[in-house]
């Protein structure tokens, strides 16, 4: 499972490519961790923790609205975006596994990709609920498309028990996926079986909100 400021890593990534830097930023940072410099960084500028700017940004606020609201400029939030990646690619230079006007091409993007994403919403990808939604309908017995039908008007429960099954065991189907991915990390060393267990019980609170909510 990935959590709340990873899965924005993921958006802002995506967001990226979609804006045509995905390609250059790759070829000085790795595609996959340049947007987590940059989130990083924005939380910094913001004075914030970056699992604080993760979730207002899933709750659909753009970055450069959660600048205003701190009373942060956004130009100085781009910059300091930019500022990252620049910081990272240096070193690429330094390093020999760049060139310096391969670097000026790549931060060029960088800029023109910035300027979209502090103003685009990144909230939670829609492939993330027809997931759970998917688990939901295999466990209930039917295809996805004809779960999202029953649910206008309806909550999970509702339909769910209207074919014969429980609550609980809708919850414990739409659980087991995140209980294994944070096995997996445990075992991995990754998180502590600690860190493993609040993630659940957060998890679990809003499994019972999803599973309650009327269509």
């Amino acid at each position: 499972m990935m959590s709340g400021s990873r899965k924005v890593v993921a958006v802002l990534a995506a967001a990226a490519l979609a804006g045509g830097a995905g390609v250059g930023v790759a070829a000085g940072v790795k595609r996959h961790h340049a947007p987590g410099v940059m989130l990083q960084a924005a939380a910094q500028y913001l004075g914030i923790q970056r699992g604080e700017l993760a979730k207002d940004v899933r709750s659909g606020q753009t970055l450069a609205q959660i600048a205003d609201a701190r009373g942060k400029s956004v130009s100085g939030l781009e910059a300091a975006m930019v500022a990252a990646v620049k910081t990272k690619l240096d070193t690429a230079v330094t390093t020999g596994r760049l060139t310096s006007a391969r670097e000026q091409q790549v931060l060029a993007r960088v800029q023109k990709v910035v300027g979209r994403l502090v103003n685009a919403k990144l909230a939670a990808r829609p492939a993330a609920k027809a997931r759970l939604l998917g688990v939901a309908a295999k466990y209930v017995g039917l295809k996805p498309k004809a779960l999202a039908a029953e649910l206008k008007g309806k909550s999970l429960a509702d339909v769910a028990t209207a074919h014969g099954k429980t609550v609980e065991g809708l919850k414990a189907a739409l659980l087991a996926p995140f209980q294994a991915r944070l096995d997996k990390a445990v075992a991995a060393g990754r998180i502590s079986s600690t860190d493993a267990q609040a993630r659940l019980a957060r998890i679990s609170g809003r499994l019972d909100t999803l599973i309650a909510k009327t269509r």
